[in-house]
C-alpha cells in the first residue's frame, strides 16, 4: 500500500532533488564555459549546499513568524525583504566558500560586476524557491480548508436530517397511537389485529429514523399498515388504493415522506370531509425519474403541522437530492394533489 508522504518528509525530499540538479546543471553550465576544474566544480556543488541551507532557514523564519497567516499587502514586502536577505548571505558564504575553502576565487577576480551579477543569480533562485514554497503552502492550506468546509456540510447535513427525523416521528407515533385507542373500546378483536399493523408501524418509525433512504417498496407497505388503522376508525369513510409500478418498488426515497404524505391526506382531506372519500397513492416512471402521486378529496389547507410537515419533506429532498427533486401540493379538479418527483439517477 502506497501512503502519502508527510509533508516534512516531502519537504526534505524536494529540498535535496531540487538542489542536487541545480547543483549538476550548475556543474554543466561551468563545464561549457570552460571553468570545469576540479576547484570550481567543488565550489559549484558546496554552494548548492549552502543554498539549501539558506532556503532551509529562510522557511524557518516564515514558518516561525507566522508570515503566511497575514494578508497579503503585509506579506509581499516582507518576503521580498527577506528573499534580499537570503540571497545576499548565500552570495557571501558561496564567495568565502571559493576564495578560503576551494580556491577557486580571489581577491583579484572578485570584481564588483561579477558579485553584482552572481549576486542577482542568488536572488533570482531564493526569489522563485519561496515562490514554490508559498504557492506550495497556500495550496495546502485551501487543499485542508476545501476538506473541512466539506466535512462540516456532511456533519451539517447528518444534523439536519436527525432533526427532521425526529420531528416527523412523534407526528406519526402519536396519530397512530390515537386510532387503537379509539378501537380498543369498540372492537377489542380488531384491535389485537391491528397492534401487529402498529408494531409493524412502529419499528419501521425506529428504524427509518437511523436511514437516510428506504425502499419504496418498503414505505407503501406501512402506508398500507397506516391505512388500515385509519379504515378501521374511519370505517365507509376512508376508501383507498395504492397503484405502483414493479419497475419502481426498488426506487429509494426519504423514510416516511409519502406516508406524511398519506397521513395529511387522511387527516385534512378525509377526516374533515362529511362523507369522507378516497386516498389514492400512485407510483410511477416520469420520463428519466419517478413521480409519486398522493390524491385525496377536499381542498388545500396548510395549517401550523402541514406546513412543518411539507417544510421538512422538502428539506430532506433539497439536502439529499439538491435542486433535483421536488414536491408540490396543489388543488385540481376538487381533489388536493400531493406529488413528489425524484430525480433519474436516484437508486
Amino acid at each position: 500500500m502506497i501512503h502519502p508522504l508527510r509533508p516534512s518528509r516531502a519537504y526534505a525530499i524536494c529540498q535535496i532533488v531540487g538542489w542536487g540538479a541545480y547543483a549538476m546543471m550548475g556543474v554543466g553550465i561551468a563545464r561549457g564555459f570552460g571553468y570545469g576544474n576540479p576547484a570550481m566544480t567543488a565550489t559549484t556543488l558546496l554552494g548548492s549546499l549552502v543554498g539549501m541551507v539558506v532556503t532551509h532557514l529562510w522557511r524557518g523564519v516564515i514558518r516561525g513568524r507566522g508570515l503566511l497567516a497575514q494578508p497579503f499587502s503585509r506579506l509581499l514586502p516582507q518576503l521580498l525583504a527577506g528573499v534580499v536577505v537570503a540571497g545576499v548571505a548565500a552570495e557571501l558564504l558561496v564567495w568565502a566558500t571559493g576564495l578560503y575553502v576551494t580556491g577557486a576565487y580571489s581577491m583579484k577576480t572578485s570584481t564588483p560586476g561579477i558579485m553584482l551579477a552572481t549576486t542577482w543569480s542568488w536572488l533570482v533562485t531564493i526569489l522563485l524557491w519561496t515562490a514554490v514554497y508559498v504557492g506550495a503552502q497556500w495550496f495546502k492550506r485551501w487543499r485542508d480548508s476545501e476538506i473541512q468546509r466539506l466535512r462540516l456540510e456532511v456533519l451539517a447535513r447528518d444534523a439536519q436530517l436527525s432533526a427532521l427525523h425526529a420531528q416527523i416521528q412523534p407526528h406519526f407515533l402519536f396519530n397512530a397511537m390515537n386510532v387503537l385507542r379509539a378501537l380498543i373500546s369498540e372492537d377489542p378483536m380488531r384491535a389485537r389485529d391491528l397492534v401487529t399493523e402498529l408494531s409493524d408501524l412502529m419499528r419501521y418509525a425506529l428504524r427509518a429514523g437511523q436511514q437516510e433512504r428506504v425502499l419504496l417498496q418498503e414505505e407503501l407497505e406501512v402506508i398500507e399498515s397506516y391505512l388500515r388503522i385509519e379504515q378501521a376508525r374511519f370505517e365507509d369513510r376512508l376508501t383507498w388504493r395504492i397503484e405502483a409500478d414493479p419497475a419502481v418498488r426498488l426506487t429509494q426515497l426519504p423514510p416516511m415522506l409519502l406516508q406524511m404524505l398519506v397521513e395529511n391526506a387522511v387527516k385534512h382531506g378525509v377526516a374533515t370531509s362529511e362523507f369522507g372519500g378516497e386516498v389514492a397513492v400512485s407510483a410511477r416512471r416520469d420520463g428519466d425519474g419517478v413521480r409519486l402521486v398522493v390524491t385525496n378529496p377536499g381542498r388545500v389547507s396548510v395549517n401550523g403541522g402541514t406546513r412543518i410537515g411539507l417544510a421538512n419533506a422538502r428539506g430532506r429532498l433539497a439536502l439529499i437530492y439538491g435542486g433535483r427533486a421536488a414536491l408540490t401540493l396543489v388543488e385540481r379538479d376538487g381533489q388536493v394533489v400531493a406529488e413528489v418527483v425524484l430525480p433519474g439517477d436516484a437508486p
